[in-house]
């Protein structure tokens, strides 16, 4: 009887099985109609099927590894009539439970790739980490957050049904008895069922992160893991990335060798490096501003036109001044970009983890703070997000200003889900040189917008403009649209735009003009456009980097606008214009120098790397896309690679590592 028992729980357990694997693959079904082109779609049909098989496969396994326990607990019910009695009772309960748990996963998944173009990955723990109230103000803006429970409430409640009804069929059916070889034999086999499904593969291992890998274009690896598949690996690698692991002599010499093209010591003194004698920085140090600005891609800039003005008065220095225009972001968030930005770390979390502490040689403010500037940042966000209220301070920042001071110096600031509109910080910036003027001090001030953010809304009171746009540029933008209102997208950019130029103008049209060096860039390209082609790979990450620098302080510069860079290069470039004879660490190239270093003068994001030729996706067996025109950002077929770029490929991705050994090398204070 026991069998007969079981045998009936593992089929009933099968609907539940079946209903599971079906909805997480109707989400990857969805997210290819809604996010991929038609043209991708046929250039690529064998990866799309390959998508399906595999992404079917890991729908298989965490299908199985969570209704799997329930037969377990079936067959040990199954040992006694009262046990399966209530086994058959609450079972559609569970089902449906188990059910429901990975449809709203597979949901999430949806959610999370319409935001940042890739399966949930080790960010997602932001919700926690971040501010928030304001990423679940952001999500209920953003997201059809009810649509979403009333579709979870049904799906629940005809998973529920269903299982009811195939239980009654079941109960309904003459029961047959098995011999006793017989029996063994099936019990064993819907065992090795379950264990197969549980690997998801029958070799000698189960399916792994990857067998994810399963074509050369990003969509198509994003979209092969399912929701719960992708949360444990990031749960796996937010355990790893909140781990220091020893940086060994062994991997450290390897991985410098292979970047730098020759033997090279594992120490961190192969990081470095001084600038030049700068008698003009000398006499006078400039001041230095690094404005990042939220969500400043370069992309949305395309969309500028006459009758279209996105960039309010920024645009006369954005015609007139410096900027390099093919130039990506380091990370892809943020925190991520904030992090490499200021120390050199590859580890977003670095400013809320164990290491936060340490005296870093990568920090890149050092070089200022042994001159004796007053280093100061300003963000028109909340300062306790991600502890960057405690981390600067211990980098050297002596004056940290944030919402609430802002709010204190200008008690008519509106406070919004992110923070108070950048207008504020703006102010506040100018008023600070000013000062610094009266004072004869020398400062650098880092600041961080935060109003170009979802939910997208301007200021109240600021003059909006109109936004029409053509049936192609809607069509471009659909992912983006789904969840904004794509009027109000291009207005809060227009705001960020605005304010920075009326920032500018007014530093220009004062003394302090004179000796003040003025940055900008973007944190990461705007999220949510989408990226589907694979030519896209580097316009996905595209932000600018704008330079205003007085003419007292371009004496030996060269700028060159069709000159390639990333986050990595905004400092070294600072350095070589502010500062004279001062060791820095070297981890990025002068953009502005007389001859570029072969070695550090390529824009680097984990996943493309640029160069005056083109770009390389470093993701997959690697991809070389030559650059179609002089400027912009449109790529060419990929091209077969020649030896030495095989080698340069390689070397890029040498650097994703060294960043990492150069880091786990500083918290463990090893030379």
């Amino acid at each position: 009887m026991w069998f007969i028992k079981f045998r009936q729980a593992f089929c009933a357990l099968l609907l539940a099985w079946l209903l599971t694997v079906l909805a997480q693959d109707a989400g990857r079904l969805y997210l290819l109609v809604t996010h991929g082109t038609l043209d991708a779609l046929q250039s690529f049909l064998p990866d799309v099927g390959r998508m399906f098989w595999v992404g079917t496969l890991f729908d298989v396994r965490s299908a199985t590894l969570l209704l799997s326990p329930c037969l377990l607990l079936a067959a040990l019910l199954a040992t006694s009539s009262r046990g399966f009695d209530m086994w058959r009772r609450a079972w559609p309960w569970l089902a449906a439970a188990v059910s429901t748990l990975l449809a709203a996963l597979t949901i999430v998944n949806v959610f999370y790739y319409a935001t940042y173009d890739r399966s949930i990955d080790v960010f997602i723990f932001g919700l926690a980490e971040d501010d928030t109230a304001a990423v679940l103000a952001s999500l209920w803006h953003d997201y059809p957050v009810l649509r979403a429970l009333l579709v979870l409430a049904l799906f629940a409640w005809a998973t529920y049904q269903a299982c009811r009804a195939w239980q009654r069929h079941l109960d309904s059916r003459p029961v047959r008895p098995a011999r006793l070889p017989m029996a063994v034999g099936a019990s064993l086999l819907m065992v090795l069922l379950c264990v197969l499904g549980s690997r998801g593969s029958v070799g000698t291992f189960p399916l792994r992160q990857a067998d994810a890998q399963v074509s050369d274009q990003k969509m198509y690896n994003m979209l092969t893991p399912n929701g719960m598949m992708a949360l444990s690996w990031a749960f796996s690698a937010h355990k790893r990335y909140s781990h220091f692991p020893e940086a060994p002599d062994a991997q450290g010499q390897e991985l410098l060798s292979r970047f730098l093209g020759r033997p090279t010591a594992p120490s961190l003194a192969a990081f470095q490096a001084r600038t030049k004698e700068n008698p003009v920085a000398q006499a006078r140090p400039p001041n230095v501003v690094l404005a990042v600005m939220e969500s400043m891609g370069y992309h949305l800039d395309t969309f500028d036109q006459p009758g279209r003005d996105l960039f309010g008065a920024l645009r006369q220095h954005w015609e007139s001044d410096w900027r390099f225009t093919r130039f990506v972001s380091e990370g892809d968030g943020t925190i991520d970009s904030l992090s490499r930005l200021f120390v050199r770390s590859p580890m977003s979390n670095i400013s809320q983890s164990a290491a936060q502490a340490t005296d870093f040689a990568s920090n890149m403010l050092k070089p200022y703070l042994a001159q004796g500037y007053k280093v100061i940042f300003v963000t028109s966000g909340n300062g306790a997000w991600r502890n960057l209220n405690q981390f600067l301070p211990r980098l050297g920042v002596s004056e940290f200003v944030e919402q609430n001071g802002l709010r204190k110096r200008y008690p008519e600031a509106p406070l919004g889900t992110w923070g108070v509109p950048d207008e504020y910080m703006f102010r506040y910036m100018a008023e600070r040189l000013e000062q610094a003027e009266a004072r004869g001090e020398h400062v650098l001030i880092i600041s961080m917008s935060t109003t170009n953010h979802p939910p997208y809304q301007t200021p109240a009171g600021y003059p909006e403009i109109d936004v029409s746009l053509t049936d192609a540029e809607r069509d471009r933008l659909a992912n983006l649209g789904r969840n904004h209102d794509l009027r109000e997208v291009f207005n809060t950019l227009r705001y960020a735009n605005d304010q920075l130029g009326r920032f500018i103008s007014r530093i220009k049209s004062e003394p302090v003009g004179g000796h003040t060096i003025i940055a900008a860039t973007g944190d990461h390209n705007l999220r949510g456009i989408g990226y589907p082609e694979a030519r896209d790979v580097a316009l996905g990450h595209a932000v600018p980097f704008y330079l205003y620098v007085p003419e007292d302080y371009r004496a030996g510069r060269h700028f060159d606008p069709s000159r390639v860079g990333s986050h990595k290069d905004i400092f070294p470039t600072l350095y070589h214009l502010s500062l004279s004879d001062t060791a820095y660490y070297r981890t990025g190239c002068d953009l502005l120098a007389r001859k570029l270093d072969d070695i550090w003068c390529q824009g680097y994001n984990p996943e493309v790397v640029l160069t005056p030729e083109g770009a390389y996706a470093l993701e997959g067996k690697g991809t070389f896309f030559p650059w179609s025109d002089e400027s912009g950002w449109l790529l060419g077929e990929p091209q077969p690679l020649r030896p030495e770029q095989v080698r340069q490929l390689d070397r890029w991705r040498a650097y994703t590592g060294l960043l990492q050994w150069q880091l786990n090398r500083q918290v463990h204070g090893q030379p």
